[in-house]
């Protein structure tokens, strides 16, 4: 297990409901721990397991959720 954490820049987010769908997207990927979309900042911080989660899938969740990645 490789824990890692990122920040990603999200699009479009602009109510506490944008942040609960960013967070419970990118929960729902097999190999996340935890996700922290923040409205102000217009980002999400990612904990997660690098060898099960890709780049691809992250932005897949984000875009399956309505938003797009800066």
């Amino acid at each position: 297990m490789v824990n890692d954490k990122r920040e990603v820049k999200v699009v479009g987010m602009h109510c506490p409901n944008c942040v609960k769908a960013i967070e419970l997207s990118l929960t729902e990927l097999d190999g996340v721990n935890d996700a922290k979309a923040s409205l102000e900042d217009n980002n999400v911080i990612i904990d997660y397991d690098s060898s099960k989660v890709s780049d691809e899938d992250i932005q897949d969740a984000v875009e399956e959720a309505g938003f797009s990645l800066e």
